[in-house]
């Protein structure tokens, strides 16, 4: 098999999983036409023959859906086809940042203003959906993501209907996520735009409060029965909205846009921006936040390569995962590689092959890329030093650019001390040269 026939397409190298849904698996993504990353959605066709059908239409209607926008809060799509006797695929812009979900985690409640700002991109990027006559459907803080310079990208259309088009899933079958599903959708009513702004008033809900409206049930059939018979608790003149500093016109909002009644939210999401009025200034602000959260994961790769020792053989990814699978009781979140990778090191890994990952992860630095790049340069430094060893000059020069992440990321302390480490073998090379 030729190296084209072995890209997706002909064109797209997948690097490693990032994404799993109940429609696909969503890869990123080395685009070998333009040299830049991608993130890749497949269609997982492994349902039965009805199942399927409507996976690969309800696919169609998505790629219709993108294809149909363009907005910058709205992720971009670049591509879309269906590879020889395989699954079709969907090319769309890799972002990087943090989901709405990991900000909150990280800090709780947001500042009000910061909430403006991220409910106004999420706003505009529904308005800009909505006139489009597409609806999103799924609206909830794990489909919003926050890049490093502050921009709010609403993404993963995969539930997105067309307006004009006719539902295709069966009757009495929930198509979205129950803890953000508006009260009329799980009625089993049809969505239309007001029903994506109750997500969006479900998002809002929890940025400010830190809490999911919906408690933190995890039983499908108690969410919709909470959903259905009782209201989202209001936040205007509430006790918590006060000890919250939530602003009246925030919390009038968020009250309006989880209304019940569907009448009773507002007709559509351009009306909201006058109320939001979210200042420009706020950019910067929300880019120092998800800084954090990426300086975080950062560390958090340093950490697990410091802990975990040699890969195992079930442990092999070119690219590391750590919130793959649950961590251990007083151990860090495993690390994970991809089958790429396993093959690549069981086959023995060469100075060039690993001088190759290496020359990637440096272009990525180069051009900015630096949270694509510390992954690469995590996994590569983890693999090298257990075929290369500790001391082996590709070692430590993926230890070297690690570190300059981290530096520009804003873990100084942490870069420091890498950066002396790959220092001490290199003073011990002279040494023993000397001697």
């Amino acid at each position: 098999m030729s190296d084209r026939d072995a890209l997706l397409g002909g064109r797209y190298r997948l690097l490693r999983r990032i994404g799993l849904g109940g429609m696909g698996v969503v890869h990123e993504a080395a685009d070998s036409a333009l040299d830049r990353r991608v993130a890749v959605k497949i269609l997982s066709m492994a349902a039965e023959a009805d199942e399927a059908g409507q996976r690969l239409e309800r696919f169609r209607r998505e790629t219709q859906a993108l294809a149909r926008i363009r907005h910058p809060n709205v992720v971009a799509v670049y591509d879309s086809g269906v590879h020889p006797a395989g699954p079709p695929f969907l090319v769309m812009e890799l972002l990087d940042g943090v989901e709405l979900q990991r900000l909150v985690e990280k800090y709780g409640p947001l500042e009000p203003d910061v909430v403006s700002w991220i409910a106004s991109g999420m706003s505009s990027a529904l308005a800009a959906a909505h006139a489009a006559g597409v609806l999103h459907r799924d609206v909830k803080p794990s489909n919003v993501r926050i890049t490093r310079s502050g921009r709010v990208v609403l993404q993963d259309f995969g539930l997105a209907r067309l307006v004009e088009e006719s539902a295709i899933t069966h009757i009495g079958f929930l198509v979205g996520t129950p803890r953000y599903m508006a009260p009329e959708v799980i009625r089993g009513e049809p969505p239309g735009p007001r029903s994506d702004l109750y997500g969006l008033g479900l998002c809002m809900y929890l940025m400010l409060t830190g809490e999911s409206p919906r408690g933190g049930l995890e039983d499908v059939g108690a969410l919709v029965e909470r959903a259905i018979d009782h209201e989202v608790p209001q936040l205007y003149g509430n006790q918590l909205a006060g000890s919250r500093r939530i602003p009246d016109r925030l919390a009038y909002l968020v009250d309006v846009l989880c209304a019940a009644d569907p009448q009773a939210r507002p007709e559509n999401a351009a009306e909201l921006q006058t109320t939001l009025a979210a200042s420009t200034d706020m950019a910067a602000r929300v880019a120092e936040l998800v800084q954090g959260c990426v300086r975080d994961q950062a560390l958090g790769l340093l950490d697990g390569i410091a802990a975990a020792g040699p890969p195992a053989e079930e442990d092999l990814p070119e690219y590391l995962e750590p919130e793959a699978r649950p961590a251990a009781a007083g151990h860090p979140a495993p690390l994970s590689l991809s089958d790429a990778t396993r093959r690549m090191v069981m086959g023995s890994m060469t100075v060039d092959s690993a001088a190759s990952r290496l020359r990637e992860a440096v272009n990525l630095v180069q051009r900015g890329e630096l949270q694509e790049a510390v992954r690469v340069l995590s996994a590569v430094s983890r693999v090298c030093a257990s075929a290369l060893g500790d001391a082996h000059p590709t070692t430590l020069a993926s230890r070297y650019w690690q570190a300059v992440c981290l530096a520009r990321l804003g873990a100084g302390g942490e870069a420091l001390a890498l950066f002396a480490q790959v220092g001490m073998y290199l003073d011990t090379g002279r040494n023993v040269e000397d001697g």
